[in-house]
């Protein structure tokens, strides 16, 4: 019985105080993260000649300062900036001339602080890239379908591409990242006309390509790449695009599939399985179906092995391995490499 008497009294004796200050502040329910904060004094008759909030992130030691500014006659208002706000609570106090009209240094007021699903969303993908939000990637293959001989006519199959490209995360949902690119693919493959009597080889594929490249997620760990090419082919300028729907993180566990198109040079499908079970270690296995080198070439089946190091210091070297054919009879070897740098 002795406890409630005694905050009874202390209730009545804040209550008290409260009622003979000349400054009234009804202090918000909740904040959200890093989101500004308006805190709204109202005076009496006889208004202090200064208001003053201090505030500080819940945990911190020391106090920041901000003068309030009249409203109107009654009325004075600060804003605590959107830094100060932040998990697990916003701690102030108000003080007129030096003496606290509500709370106090002591026992400063606390205003939970709640992270909103987008700043949840975005310190996880944060987490993800090591805060490293640019990333530089060059890659190279190397595509063989095998060499068949026709009327003592050797005719080769195969293919070279390299990409280089600049990405930057933007996280400005559903707008995840930007890249830009560049490709090079050329090859020797049977042509579909000769010169002379056939069967014979060309040259296919452009020399230069430049692409450009958006990552939608409109939920977490479901994401759309597309992509826009314009590329200087043998046959003038063309264009191309590439689509990716994926199921995960890249970088990790994940599924996609996705079709490339490039007018003059072909179509590809793919279908990529990604897994991350072995630290830093990423691997994923690809089946692909494609016409490349050329659009008059029949439909070929690669399928290729990757795996990935992650070195350090938001360096990654990966290599590929795999098996491409056009017939039952007639196969070659994939492979390439690539080097990625996250900054």
């Amino acid at each position: 019985m002795m406890i409630p008497g005694f905050l009874a009294l202390v209730l009545l004796v804040i209550a008290g105080t409260a009622s003979a200050a000349p400054v009234r502040h009804v202090p918000p329910a909740s904040a959200v993260a890093s989101t500004p904060v308006e805190l709204v004094a109202e005076v009496g008759d006889s208004a202090p000649e200064t208001l003053t909030v201090h505030y500080r992130v819940a945990g911190e030691t020391v106090f920041a300062a901000s003068e309030l500014v009249r409203r109107d006659d009654k009325h004075w208002i600060a804003v605590v900036p959107a830094v100060a706000v932040a998990a697990p609570g916003l701690e102030y106090y108000l003080d007129a001339g030096g003496k606290p009209v509500f709370a106090s240094a002591t026992w400063p007021h606390t205003t939970p602080v709640q992270v909103s699903a987008t700043m949840d969303r975005r310190a996880r993908d944060l987490a993800r890239s090591g805060g490293k939000r640019s990333r530089i990637r060059t890659s190279a293959e190397w595509v063989d379908y095998g060499t068949r001989s026709v009327d003592n006519v050797r005719l080769v199959d195969r293919y070279y591409r390299i990409d280089a490209d600049f990405l930057y995360r933007l996280w400005a949902y559903p707008l995840e990242e930007l890249r830009v690119g560049y490709t090079r693919l050329v090859g020797d493959t049977e042509a579909a006309m000769c010169t002379g009597a056939p069967p014979c080889t060309a040259e296919a594929g452009y020399k230069v390509a430049g692409w450009f490249e958006l990552g939608l997620a409109p939920v977490e760990g479901l994401r759309l790449d597309g992509r826009a090419m314009v590329m200087a082919t043998a046959e003038g300028f063309a264009v191309g695009g590439r689509a990716e729907a994926r199921l995960g993180v890249l970088d990790a566990s994940h599924v996609a599939v996705g079709v490339e198109h490039m007018a003059d040079v072909g179509t590809s499908g793919f279908f990529r399985l990604g897994w991350g079970t072995v630290p830093s270690l990423p691997m994923s296995a690809t089946v692909e179906v494609t016409n490349l080198p050329t659009r008059d070439r029949d439909i070929g089946v690669r399928l290729y092995y990757d795996i990935a190091c992650v070195v350090g210091g938001g360096v990654r070297i990966g290599g590929r391995v795999g098996y491409a054919a056009r017939t039952q009879t007639v196969a070659g070897f994939t492979g390439g490499g690539n080097v990625t740098i996250d900054f």
